[in-house]
C-alpha cells in the first residue's frame, strides 16, 4: 500500500469533519435580543481565536510531516535500508530473523503475529523505548530506524495473557 494513502484519507476525513462543524456553528442561531451586543462581541473574540487556533495547528500539523511513521517518510528521511529483519511474535515468544544488525545505518523490520496483536518495542541499554510498532495477525507492518551500537531489547507492549511479562529477546547492533 502506498503510505501517502492513509495520509490522505486522514486529511480528507479531518478536513470534513472540520468544515462540517464549522458550518454547524454558523448557522447556530444566536441568543435572546437582550444579549445581542454581548454575544456580538464575544463572537468577534471568538472568531479570531478560532482564526488563531486553525492557524497555529495547521502550522503544527505542516511541521510534523517529517516525522510521520509511514514507511515512505521514514525512509526519505532516514535512507533506504541497508538490512532488514523479519519479526514474526506468537504467544508468549518472539522471532527475529537475525539477531544482529549494522550501526548508523537504516533498519527495517518487517512485524507480523501469527495469533493475537503484539505491541513490537525496541528498549535501549538505557532502557528507554527506542521505537514500536504493533504486530498484528494477517498484516505486516514495517518500521525503519537507525541504531547506534549495543544490545536492544524487544519487549511485548500489549497485554496478550499471564506471561506477557516474559515475552522478550534481544539483538545486538555491531
Amino acid at each position: 500500500m502506498n503510505p501517502w494513502v492513509p495520509f490522505v484519507v486522514f486529511l480528507v476525513i479531518g478536513t470534513a469533519w472540520t468544515v462540517a462543524w464549522g458550518w454547524t456553528i454558523a448557522r447556530a442561531g444566536g441568543p435572546p435580543a437582550a444579549y445581542d451586543p454581548i454575544y456580538r462581541g464575544g463572537g468577534w473574540i471568538r472568531r479570531r481565536l478560532f482564526a488563531a487556533l486553525i492557524v497555529v495547528l495547521g502550522a503544527a500539523f505542516l511541521a510534523s510531516l517529517w516525522w510521520l511513521p509511514y514507511r515512505g517518510v521514514a525512509a526519505s528521511r532516514l535512507g533506504a535500508p541497508t538490512a532488514r529483519v523479519t519479526v514474526t511474535a506468537r504467544m508468549w515468544q518472539w522471532t527475529l530473523s537475525r539477531t544482529q544488525t549494522p550501526a548508523g545505518t537504516p533498519v527495517e523490520f518487517d512485524v507480523t503475529s501469527v495469533d493475537v496483536n503484539h505491541g513490537f518495542g525496541i528498549y535501549g541499554a538505557s532502557g528507554h523505548l527506542v521505537a514500536q510498532v504493533q504486530a498484528m495477525p494477517g498484516y505486516t507492518n514495517h518500521l525503519i530506524v537507525r541504531l547506534q551500537p549495543g544490545r536492544y531489547v524487544v519487549r511485548c507492549l500489549e497485554y496478550c495473557g499471564v506471561p506477557h511479562i516474559g515475552m522478550l529477546t534481544a539483538f545486538d547492533v555491531k
